[in-house]
């Protein structure tokens, strides 16, 4: 065989052998990294991070009241005979001793006494007032200009002022919490709080619900306030004291709110499920009793909701934080 032969016979085979070799390290670059294809599928979450604080709280009752006038006046007809106009409207406000209908006799229309009052020789002109005992305010009104009216017959009825409170239905099971002369606060719905108390405990029970009814009575100043008006009550189960607590935000719960639990960082990216007790809870701050956290233990205060136990996630700055 000639030399140029074996030449060619040399380049063929040694071209045969490269294209059958393969790279491991080109495979091995061209795949994906297992954290990688792990991000692709599960996003890590952005949450900010803050650690359990020691603030001072107060457990707190928390019930439903409603406006009431524990007492009505009504007015009545001294005589019989008929309604003068003006007659009041409902709601009007009437100060004690003061004149809210006003009656002719029936006597007085037939003789028109009322026009004649200016004859010195007549004492009586036939016009009876009907005054308001108490102030307060117009409740109702039952009779209008020109209706005949009996003697004793009702005009109208009036709320006694004085006697303005709420009506507060406390269950059985927290009545050990709730006493007469205790302050409490009074939650209005368009944000103001007054002061009260307890005033009476009615000897009367719900049996389908099992409450048991008190009357609130503001202690300060009162506004203008309709009857039925629906409110909050807050009276105060403890002293103020010590506690271990975090925002509320960071503390989730199951739908029948009988567990709650925390997201607390295992590391830099991991984020583990830690079930808690909680004690008193305020607007922006429930008691953590157990575990006892550390101040070095991270909880997660956003961006914890729906995750699963040891998720992955990427801390953030709060806002705050990036102001600063």
């Amino acid at each position: 065989m000639s030399l140029s032969l074996r030449l060619l016979l040399l380049l063929a085979l040694t071209s045969l052998a490269a294209c059958g070799t393969k790279d491991p390290a080109a495979d091995e670059a061209a795949a994906p990294a297992d954290g990688e294809e792990e991000a692709a599928v599960k996003p890590r979450a952005l949450v900010t991070v803050g650690s359990i604080q020691t603030d001072t709280l107060t457990d707190v009752l928390r019930l439903s009241a409603v406006s009431a006038y524990a007492a009505k006046d009504a007015l009545r007809a001294t005589t019989t005979g008929y309604v003068l106009a003006p007659t009041p409207v409902v709601g009007q406000q009437v100060r004690a001793g003061q004149t809210v209908f006003t009656i002719q006799t029936k006597e007085s229309k037939t003789l028109h006494l009322d026009k004649l009052t200016g004859d010195p020789r007549l004492k009586f002109s036939g016009i009876i007032p009907i005054k308001s005992a108490r102030a307060g305010i117009l409740a109702t009104v039952d009779k209008l200009a020109g209706d005949y009216v009996q003697d004793g017959e009702q005009l109208g009825l009036t709320y006694d002022k004085s006697r303005f409170g709420f009506i507060l239905d406390v269950p059985v099971t927290q009545l050990r919490y709730v006493h007469t002369g205790q302050t409490c606060r009074i939650l209005l719905p368009d944000g103001r709080v007054l002061p009260g108390r307890v005033a009476e405990v009615l000897a009367t029970a719900d049996v389908s619900i099992q409450t048991q009814r008190y009357t609130i009575r503001p202690t300060g100043p009162v506004p203008d306030l309709p009857e039925n008006l629906a409110v909050q009550v807050e009276l105060d189960k403890t002293a103020p004291h010590l506690a271990r607590t975090l925002p509320r935000g960071a503390v989730l719960t199951d739908e029948t709110q009988t567990e709650f639990w925390v997201m607390r960082l295992l590391n830099d990216s991991t984020a583990v499920k830690v079930p808690v007790t909680v004690g008193a809870q305020e607007k922006d701050h429930i008691e953590i009793k157990q575990p006892a956290f550390s101040p070095k233990d991270r909880i997660l205060l956003s961006g914890n909701f729906g995750l699963d136990d040891t998720a992955a996630v990427k801390v953030t700055r709060p806002v705050a934080a990036e102001k600063e």
